[in-house]
């Protein structure tokens, strides 16, 4: 059963330039998408015009009905089949048996959806979606509140279905739940056989091939250009003297017209040049404030866990963190990892700690927090932060910040535009060791990859926290894996 989209046109009245323009094509229902894009694209907007909560010039026909996650629940404290049956009526056999599928006891079901983990809260929604035939679901970021396991059986999942457009920062999960990558590009949305990374080998190769058809053009644009000067500059000098040279003159008219030609030819290969390189995205280097230390290790930890009350959150660990190193800290959600960074940059209240911590007296420390509430102008956030403005403002460029978002107060930007702030905040800090907690929340692959590039380049002393398994692979240079002393909440 097709799903088709007819010349789509769809504008928000802030923008200068239409999100979609004349957009066409054709999904079929038992494909397994991935949608991909640069933040500010409109993979969400794309979402919710399938959902039909926007108004679009255009067409869309299918006979399916479209179900979109997170749910948006309204009466969260009531139990988790009422919560979800009041905004998307459902039979509540269908909800346990997949919840089951989804590695959760039944009785769940039951169970307020207020006091389930975040975790839980994603589990039970998708479970919710995949319930009745008929449907198809749109998952946007479904990964955000699941650790690395959480995602892996959530993989297993979505693997045995059908007829789904997921929305996911996740790399590594992409390429395991999609067999089609839809791509809102610069000026087109293009659809790819594949997963994630079969995209990413097609469009480098069509990259590279627009980029050599670029340079062979210019170069024959170029002699074809000075080709027609000297001919019509040759027909011009015959022209001037008398006309006592009637066979002169013709083959002066004759090497005109032939320049006159050549200039047609010209512009036809002028046109054809400007086909090319549309959907190339430009990707700059992004600059960090780190400074060297004479201190090394820059941390030091033994024997060491923290507590709430009785119950350690994790079983001691040793490590030490040495200047150039990045560190990353594993673990399962739940396990402490948000704590244990906390703690080391003296922001974590209530705890009870075990073993031994040493930290150099006045090592420099830059942070990115999981999450952030500031608030106020850009100049006064960096002004208040002591950070340099104009480097404040170049990385938030580069990081995809378009002209008409510098002047928005903080507090009113999307999440990923405060995400994108907090990371600018900490590049633009100048310092000795960078203490990062999940700095890819809500950013593109293409600020992933720009972030990965930095670290390479600069060799930054750096602690983070990370679910994503690609990003970890390529940036860790050693990794500390938290172990909790009860797993019986996994994800």
């Amino acid at each position: 059963m097709p799903i088709e989209l007819k010349h789509i046109h769809f504008s928000y009245d802030l923008l200068d330039q239409p999100l979609f323009e004349d957009v066409s094509f054709t999904l079929d229902d038992k494909w397994r998408f991935g949608l991909a894009g640069r933040n500010g694209r409109g993979k969400t907007t794309l979402l919710r015009l399938l959902m039909g909560q926007l108004g679009y010039e255009g067409e869309i026909v299918t006979d399916l009905a479209f179900v979109y996650f997170p749910l948006p629940i309204r009466s969260p404290e009531s139990p988790v089949y009422t919560a979800i049956d009041e905004v998307m009526p459902l039979e509540v056999w269908r909800l346990e048996r997949e919840c089951q599928l989804l590695g959760m006891n039944k009785e769940i079901v039951w169970e307020p959806f207020s006091q389930l983990s975040g975790g839980e809260q994603t589990r039970v929604m998708l479970a919710a979606l995949f319930c009745e035939e008929n449907r198809f679901a749109l998952l946007d970021e479904p990964t955000n509140h699941l650790d690395l396991q959480g995602r892996k059986q959530l993989a297993r999942y979505l693997q045995k279905k059908q007829g789904y457009i997921v929305v996911s920062h996740d790399r590594h999960f992409l390429d395991t739940v999609i067999d089609h990558t839809l791509v809102i590009e610069r000026s087109q949305v293009a659809l790819y056989h594949g997963n994630f990374s079969t995209y990413e080998e097609q469009k480098e190769r069509q990259d590279q091939f627009e980029l050599d058809q670029n340079k062979s053009l210019k170069s024959e644009i170029a002699r074809i250009e000075q080709s027609a000067k000297e001919k019509v500059d040759w027909g011009q000098q015959r022209e001037k003297p008398s006309g006592n040279d009637p066979f002169g003159n013709a083959i002066a008219k004759r090497m005109m017209k032939r320049g006159k030609a050549i200039e047609q030819r010209t512009n036809a290969k002028i046109e054809e040049k400007k086909k090319l390189l549309k959907n190339i995205e430009k990707i700059s280097d992004l600059t960090i404030n780190c400074v060297s230390s004479h201190r090394n290790p820059v941390l030091r930890v033994k024997n060491f866990t923290l507590s709430y009350g009785d119950e350690p959150l994790f079983e001691p660990i040793t490590f030490e963190l040495f200047q150039g190193e990045q560190l990353a800290i594993t673990g399962p959600n739940g396990s402490g990892k948000t704590t244990l960074l906390n703690y080391l940059q003296g922001m974590a209240k209530g705890v009870t700690v075990s073993g031994e911590v040493l930290i150099p007296q006045g090592l420099t420390v830059s942070t990115v927090s999981q999450t952030a509430s500031h608030t106020g102008t850009l100049k006064d956030f960096a002004e208040t932060q002591g950070i340099d403005y104009t480097l404040f403002l170049n990385n938030l460029r580069i990081l995809g910040f378009t002209r008409d978002v510098f002047n928005v107060p903080i507090e009113e930007m999307s999440e990923g535009q405060k995400k994108k702030v907090e990371l600018a905040k900490s590049l633009g800090t100048e310092a000795e060791c960078y203490m990062w907690d999940e700095p890819l929340n809500y950013l593109d692959v293409y600020n992933q990859k720009q972030i990965e590039k930095m670290i390479e380049d600069y060799q930054p002393t750096l602690l983070f926290v990370e679910h994503d398994h690609v990003f970890v692979e390529r940036v860790a240079t050693r990794v500390v894996k938290l172990r909790q002393l009860n797993e019986d909440r996994k994800w």
